[in-house]
């Protein structure tokens, strides 16, 4: 009986230090690498020669939910960016998105997009 109350305390504080040095070796990549899953790296912004927002018809304002850092919005970014006739600008701040086009995009593909990178989207505004 007299060793299992030596034991037993010491398994559970092996276990809660094991659980301190993994939260504190997380936080402390978290901080330098940005928390949002960006493959351990940072995200570059995608540099696009498409920005003056006069020449697309269509814009759309997206509500954007799950946002820690500024990887976060720039993943998301850089997503549309990548599209042809698609411009973006994601403010983690406002947790939100504009994202002009000059074709008309669906709801459903714009939020299959930031859902697909593992965000959640609240209202999309549609303004033409």
């Amino acid at each position: 009986m007299e060793i299992l109350q030596i034991i037993i305390p010491t398994i559970i504080i092996s276990a809660l230090v094991i659980i301190a040095i993994i939260s504190v070796k997380t936080y402390l990549r978290n901080l330098a690498q940005g928390c949002c899953g960006t493959g351990g790296g940072k995200e570059s912004k995608i540099k696009v020669d498409k920005s003056d927002v006069s020449e697309y018809k269509y814009k759309y304002t997206v509500e954007i939910s799950g946002m820690t850092c500024k990887n976060c919005s720039m993943r998301i970014e850089n997503v549309f960016n990548r599209k042809d006739g698609i411009l973006a600008d994601v403010s983690l701040d406002e947790g939100s998105g504009i994202i002009y086009s000059k074709d008309p995009l669906t709801e459903f593909s714009i939020r299959q997009t930031i859902v697909g990178l593992g965000y959640s989207v609240g209202g999309i505004t549609e303004e033409i």
